[in-house]
């Protein structure tokens, strides 16, 4: 629901003007859930075809993988899974015949549904033009944080870029994607990217007291937008800045649920989607253009008669 639109005539407390934004990406700007159900599906259906093994054989190796490096989008799950032990001593025909396809799928089905969520852009347009710094916070690694943000045309508008460690490049890999990386091909351009370290993945405070030191605002300077009541909105308590929670973020139809059970790394999906019971938290927005609304009102109340951001009823 939005926020409620109009505040009572009298508080006496003081809240300063808002100077930043800090936000979550995943169900905060775009809905995660809903871009890497079909690309994973539509990568392991890809494999299904070149390797002729079961389906659950092969969902099952690429879950393994993504356990142990934390994510759902390593992008070089498939040389690391068990689908290529038997072809270990010919990595580039397995490469050719096998990943290239599989990664082809899992682009396209990535540029069909990976689309920020509506009103995202022209806010981060506004909050620039107000000279409002927008600085992302993620539990992603570096490396498909960072690579979403290019993708997504965002480089640029966000001020900064704070995820979790990156990973490496392996041991098989095309050497063309080796010598693109050394030469910065996949990094942004615009935006400075800072790596965290693995321990500080909300809700760890960590990461939002690092943004706030290397960006000299004071708590009370700060709003933090995330889907997440226990990780994102936890460590906005913790820190002293105003949490606003990105309830639409929230909305997962049970389907999708279920299909991002079968073909995805349980404990790493928890990083990206919140349980259904998580609870909620009073200030509460239904679109992310709604930070505007708030900036607005927080302005244009005299300082002696301003009230917190307004609760959700």
């Amino acid at each position: 629901m939005p926020v409620a639109a109009s505040l009572p005539p009298r508080y006496d407390g003081r809240v300063p003007r808002l100077r930043a934004v800090v936000t979550d990406l995943d169900n905060t700007l775009y809905s995660w859930v809903d871009y890497i159900v079909p690309s994973l599906e539509a990568m392991v259906a890809s494999l299904e075809q070149t390797t002729g093994r079961p389906r659950i054989d092969i969902i099952q190796s690429l879950k393994a993988v993504y356990a142990r490096h934390g994510s759902n989008e390593y992008p070089f799950a498939i040389q690391e899974s068990s689908l290529f032990h038997p072809y270990d001593s010919d990595f580039d025909s397995f490469e050719a015949l096998v990943i290239r396809p599989a990664q082809h799928a899992f682009a396209e089905a990535r540029r069909r549904y990976l689309v920020p969520y509506p009103g995202v852009r022209e806010a981060l347009l506004e909050l620039r033009e107000r000279g409002v710094p927008v600085i992302a916070l993620t539990d992603a690694p570096r490396n498909a944080a960072e690579y979403r943000v290019r993708l997504l045309k965002l480089d640029g508008l966000l001020h900064g870029l704070y995820t979790l460690r990156g990973y490496t490049l392996p041991r098989n890999v095309n050497p063309e994607i080796r010598r693109r990386d050394a030469a910065g091909h996949y990094r942004l351009e615009r935006t400075r990217v800072i790596e965290l370290p693995r321990a500080a993945e909300k809700p760890d405070p960590r990461g939002l007291r690092r943004v706030l030191r290397d960006h000299g605002l004071d708590p009370a300077e700060v709003v933090y937008v995330g889907d997440n009541v226990k990780k994102d909105m936890q460590v906005a308590k913790t820190c002293g800045v105003t949490g606003v929670w990105a309830e639409y973020g929230t909305y997962v139809s049970k389907e999708y649920r279920d299909r991002l059970a079968i073909i995805a790394a349980q404990k790493v999906t928890r990083r990206h989607v919140p349980d259904e019971g998580q609870g909620r938290w009073p200030c509460a927005i239904s679109s992310f253009a709604q930070v505007l609304e708030l900036l607005d009102r927080a302005a244009a109340i005299p300082r002696a008669a301003r009230r917190p951001l307004p609760r959700r009823r």
